[in-house]
């Protein structure tokens, strides 16, 4: 099974306007079923451009249509063709109360939701919701250079078959960057990762994402 492979553009310099513009135009060339491209919401237009890739949201709230300046509504979402979104990403947290909203309105409308969690007590907690996805990221190596795989492989595993449990697919964050990082945390039982920096940062992150991929 091909890992999912979420790639978060945050709000990096060359991941927004054209920038995103671009990034979204290079993946296009080996756009797969399985990758997910998570935008700013100012460059969500780009899925009327690229309608055939799947685009994400970065965050959203739990709000509907109405009186609440500067919300990310699902429906505002919905009604851009974006079919899902990261939720409660490290950061960029949201309540408890929202996420168990969200969640829960999420499975009426259809709409895919990756559940980041910075524990394994986070883990224990949302797989009861039954998200789509639970994005395993601990805060303190997120953005670094050891991938979550390497340390904190039992941590890994446990969250793994909590979420096999919940028939909740796990992804794994946190300095991933290599083929080696996707390869050991798909052992541990994960179906793909959210990463960012280790492609978005690269000088080709096109070239990047190859690497990544290539021989899996």
């Amino acid at each position: 099974m091909e890992p999912e492979i979420f790639i978060n553009f945050k709000h990096y310099e060359n991941a927004v306007g054209k920038g995103a513009e671009q990034l979204m135009a290079d993946f296009h060339t080996v756009n797969k079923k399985n990758y997910y491209y998570c935008l700013s919401y100012m460059d969500l237009y780009l899925k009327s451009k690229f309608n055939d890739m799947n685009i994400f949201s970065q965050s959203l709230d739990s709000n509907s249509y109405g009186a609440f300046t500067g919300s990310i509504s699902m429906d505002s979402l919905v009604d851009f063709n974006i079919t899902g979104s990261l939720l409660n990403h490290s950061e960029k947290r949201v309540k408890k109360d929202d996420i168990i909203n969200i969640v829960n309105n999420s499975k009426k409308r259809n709409f895919t939701i990756v559940l980041c969690v910075e524990n394994i007590d986070e883990v224990k907690d949302y797989a009861k919701l039954e998200p789509s996805y639970i994005a395993y990221e601990p805060p303190d190596l997120i953005g670094g250079d050891i991938s979550v795989s390497s340390a904190k492989p039992d941590i890994i595993e446990t969250a793994a078959k909590i979420c096999d449990y919940y028939r909740v697919n796990l992804l794994v964050g946190a300095g991933v960057k290599t083929q080696l990082d996707m390869k050991k945390s798909m052992e541990l039982g994960a179906s793909g990762v959210l990463i960012a920096s280790g492609i978005i940062r690269d000088p080709k992150p096109i070239n990047k994402l190859n690497s990544l991929t290539n021989l899996l």
